[in-house]
């Protein structure tokens, strides 16, 4: 993997881990941490602030009190020592005992309370702090006469509990994190099931079923309705296989008929003609029925692609083939969906090119760098692209003449075909079930005009090590999965 892929994958993985367990996480700390700011500040407009005010108050007495005792009865230190003993705030008259005013950031919010009312009610300011050691006390020193200090021990802070308040504020909003990680992880665990269940049904065509015995009951409601719909999709599809054999069976009983009786007609002209036409039916009749088998029935399985061509060269012989290989191991694929996808490749270069055909399948590093939907969990083939890790790159030339550019996007739809093609046999469903095997493969169809010549058609497949939800490749394998009745590709070659 390059480095210009690494802020891609850590985007897909910030994306996945927000729209998951994380985001509810955040908002739920987001609740939790406007909680705790509302009650602290409830507690602190309804209790403290009003208590710190009433002893404001209280200090402000005290404090006109020393000041008038200072004042008054300065000629008699005696009656100053007896009230200063009898009351209860300590007055600290010797320097060497006042303390060493220094900033406190958490107490300065309640002390800066006190400096403000204690100024408010004497009109001037005054100096507060807060000593911790060695026994709490509160120190006033009122501007007008800074000789004295009054000392107020704080009996009661002792009994304040430091940890309960760490614990209010810290350990409650970690443990309130912790229990919605939990709940949300639980929560998240059944989705993660379902979501696995739909891209086992989206890459295998069949799905495990999903727990209804336990989990909440919103949760198994939808595992019950998901297993129904499952169930409901997997019977359609044996009814529509049913349906297509029936009618490749009804439809080619007459045409055999008609085959038969046309090559008993005695004129030439006419015989020809009739079995030309005959087998432009046959071909158009394979087409729709191609078309219409999408193969997600199919499981994905280690495949060898050199097998693979090498069958197709055989089966088309003795068409000129020019095969160029990079792909020299075995790749996650459909076998027979891949199969068809080439022989379909192979039929249109063959009808509307020129030989030689080149084919050539390569596997390379690869990260498709796509938008990852952070809205939605469910599978897309953004979320596979960007959990691919290699790319299988299947390429199909003729040396024809090639494709109007204006034609070369619409080729790829159902029913069209372009202006060359117009007088040849075929119904225009070639390209088109191309590209629905493409998109089986969460694959991607390009076809542009070589520069040496021909239309070129390459199929680019991610190779998947990882899909939203599964653990491996083998985690893949199906535990009931319906064996395809499809032995043979789909698309006839021409006749040698």
């Amino acid at each position: 993997m390059t480095p210009s892929n690494l802020p891609t994958r850590r985007k897909g993985w910030l994306a996945r881990s927000y729209s998951n367990t994380w985001l509810t996480t955040l908002m739920v700390a987001f609740i939790v941490l406007i909680s705790v700011s509302l009650s602290i500040l409830f507690f602190w407009r309804s209790l403290y602030l009003p208590e710190l005010k009433n002893h404001a108050r209280y200090l402000t007495s005290e404090l006109k009190l020393m000041n008038s005792v200072n004042k008054d009865w300065q000629a008699r230190p005696e009656v100053r020592q007896w009230i200063y003993r009898h009351s209860h705030v300590v007055v600290v008259d010797n320097p060497s005992d006042f303390p060493e005013v220094a900033d406190k950031a958490f107490v300065g919010v309640f002390t800066d309370v006190l400096q403000r009312e204690i100024g408010a009610q004497l009109g001037r300011p005054v100096e507060v702090y807060f000593k911790f050691k060695p026994t709490p006390q509160l120190w006033v020193q009122d501007s007008r006469d800074d000789s004295f200090w009054i000392r107020e021990p704080v009996v009661y802070y002792s009994q304040y509990s430091p940890s309960l308040l760490v614990l209010f504020l810290i350990g409650l909003p970690i443990l309130s994190l912790l229990t919605i990680v939990l709940l949300a992880r639980q929560l998240n665990r059944p989705l993660r099931y379902l979501q696995r269940a739909a891209t086992n049904y989206i890459r295998l065509g069949h799905a495990t079923t999903l727990p209804t015995q336990k989990g909440p009951t919103e949760i198994r409601q939808v595992n019950m309705a998901f297993n129904r719909l499952f169930t409901t999709l997997s019977q359609a599809q044996k009814e529509r296989t049913i349906m297509l054999a029936g009618i490749s069976h009804d439809l080619r009983t007459p045409l055999t008929r008609m085959r038969l009786t046309a090559e008993m007609l005695p004129d030439d002209f006419f015989r020809e003609g009739l079995i030309y036409d005959i087998e432009d039916m046959d071909a158009i009749l394979e087409q729709f029925i191609s078309f219409m088998k999408d193969g997600s029935d199919e499981p994905v399985s280690l495949t060898n692609l050199d097998t693979i061509f090498n069958e197709i060269m055989v089966q088309f012989a003795p068409m000129e083939f020019i095969y160029q290989s990079e792909c020299h191991k075995v790749v996650p694929v459909r076998p027979l969906s891949i199969k068809r996808l080439i022989i379909n490749l192979v039929n249109n270069a063959n009808r509307y090119g020129k030989p030689p055909i080149y084919l050539s399948a390569t596997v390379i590093p690869t990260f498709v760098e796509t938008a990852v939907d952070e809205e939605t969990d469910v599978v897309t083939e953004n979320v596979v692209n960007q959990e691919a890790q290699e790319q299988l790159v299947i390429c199909v030339r003729d040396c024809g003449d090639g494709v109007a550019e204006d034609q070369l996007e619409r080729i790829m739809q159902p029913f069209e075909r372009g202006e060359t093609a117009r007088t040849t046999q075929g119904s225009g469903l070639g390209l088109a079930i191309v590209s629905r095997i493409a998109g089986l493969h969460h694959g991607t169809v390009e076809a542009i005009n070589h520069p040496d010549g021909g239309l070129q058609v390459c199929v680019r497949i991610p190779l998947l090590s990882k899909v939203a939800g599964d653990e491996t490749l083998a985690a893949d394998t199906p535990t009931t999965s319906e064996p395809s009745d499809e032995k043979h590709a789909t698309d006839k070659p021409p006749n040698p």
